[in-house]
């Protein structure tokens, strides 16, 4: 699409509030070349967000319902949110009528001066991200972590103190409406089938991921799943993987794939981490530590300094976080792994690290997804607890797998079954709203039942 005008922008439309909605408006109402109405839209009865809305910008129409093809139509320009399916009927005749449809990082991305890198893939998006600003922050610079977490990216240009450079974290339904985001540095980090309830085949997916590239001077790519790669390749190639290399990043030792974990982080066929030193588990987060590596040194930062910066970072909460080792068992909460490539990563990855039993507690909300694909990473599992309104589908492709009516009820029973040098693991493969509020709130849920099946309960 072509630059904004706003000057020539006489009818807005934004579509859904929350924090990213809310960011919008106030952009919109510190603009000060803005001669345009605004009307808000949200199909919530109370959205999060519409008081402060209100009151940032109370010459705007806030309405709490559906919009309508009437309503689009009447647009100049459409402002989504990215939670919006753009296959609704109303948007893509507005988009068919010549109506620029666009989301905030497309805003963003025409109106920042400053310097860009970002992230996105189906798994470890956050993690990435977060290293990434840790890693800056480290080493002294005003980095900052925007767009899926973070600030919203447009609250961004509002600070009076401007960051040294901002790291994004970017899903697929961001990337769709974005054409003019200028990149440092750009990782896709894996592809796994995800969000099939919203795209009409994996190719949709992959192609609005692979987006990410498209104004990006170094293209940082994994060498296990070339068959994403975007084609042609027009940036600079930074490669990570799981196999040495003799230029980029790579993993030296072990049988990444079986029952030894590798040794060490190589760059340029030279050790620059051990595993060891690294305190994220697994070894997925060793190719998470791989890319954030490489996109620090995308902004300047030697990798000297990086990889020292990177051996503090305790990672995320609900990401492969050990919550307990009593008694010599292993409780690990992984319960942002809401797709089945997250939760194969995580048995992959923290197999060679236990001595024992690996019982994983798996369901939730499949979205759609062919849990046939996880059959692969259940060989790799002991024993299987199901949970939630998939959960018998996934219990389908493991002999002697139970199913239990809650998170609380599979943390008991698992206590029951484990003994010294086992892990007990809570990894999805599902979204969560069919039981809980989100992936913190089914997290947050399993920690307080592992601390009370530990006897370590207020």
């Amino acid at each position: 699409m072509t630059t904004i005008n706003w000057q020539k922008t006489k009818h807005i439309m934004v579509l859904g509030l929350g924090k990213t909605g809310v960011s919008v408006v106030r952009f919109l109402a510190n603009k000060p070349s803005l001669i345009a109405d605004v009307r808000v839209f949200d199909s919530r009865e109370n959205p999060p967000g519409l008081e402060d809305a209100k009151a940032i910008m109370p010459g705007a129409e806030f309405n709490t319902r559906r919009w309508e093809i009437e309503d689009t139509l009447a647009a100049d320009l459409i402002i989504t949110s990215p939670g919006i399916d753009l296959r609704e009927e109303p948007l893509t005749l507005a988009r068919d009528a010549g109506i620029p449809v666009v989301g905030d990082i497309e805003i963003f991305a025409q109106n920042v001066d400053f310097p860009l890198v970002a992230v996105t893939g189906s798994n470890g998006k956050s993690t990435v991200t977060r290293l990434v600003e840790f890693i800056g922050q480290q080493v002294g610079k005003n980095v900052v972590a925007a767009g899926n977490i973070g600030l919203p990216v447009l609250d961004l240009l509002q600070l009076d103190n401007k960051p040294d450079a901002v790291v994004l974290e970017l899903s697929s339904f961001q990337l769709e409406l974005t054409e003019k985001l200028k990149l440092k540095a750009a990782v896709l980090l894996n592809i796994s089938a995800d969000h099939l309830d919203r795209y009409n085949a994996l190719e949709d997916y992959i192609a609005a991921k692979q987006r990410i590239f498209n104004n990006a001077d170094t293209w940082v790519l994994n060498r296990q799943q070339q068959d994403t790669w975007p084609h042609p390749i027009t940036g600079k190639v930074v490669s990570v993987g799981k196999d040495a290399h003799p230029n980029d990043f790579g993993l030296l030792g072990g049988n990444v794939d079986k029952s030894s974990g590798p040794v060490a982080i190589t760059y340029a066929g030279e050790v620059v981490l051990r595993a060891d030193q690294l305190q994220l588990q697994g070894v997925h987060n060793l190719l998470n530590a791989q890319a954030a590596l490489g996109l620090a040194v995308s902004l300047g930062i030697s990798i000297e300094d990086a990889v020292e910066a990177a051996k503090n970072f305790t990672g995320l909460e609900h990401r492969c976080q050990l919550v307990s080792q009593e008694s010599g068992v292993l409780w690990v909460n992984d319960s942002k792994a809401t797709n089945i490539g997250a939760t194969a990563a995580a048995v992959e990855g923290l197999r060679p690290a236990i001595t024992g039993r690996l019982l994983l507690i798996a369901g939730g909300d499949g979205k759609g997804a062919d849990f046939k694909e996880l059959a692969e990473t259940l060989d790799k599992v002991d024993i299987l607890l199901t949970i939630g309104k998939d959960g018998p589908k996934i219990g389908k492709l493991f002999n002697g797998s139970r199913q239990v009516n809650s998170l609380e009820q599979a943390v008991e029973l698992a206590k029951s079954l484990v003994q010294p040098g086992d892990m007990v693991l809570l990894s999805p493969a599902c979204a969560s709203f069919d039981q809980f509020n989100n992936f913190e709130h089914r997290g947050g849920v399993f920690c307080q039942a592992v601390e009370a099946a530990n006897g370590n309960s207020a």
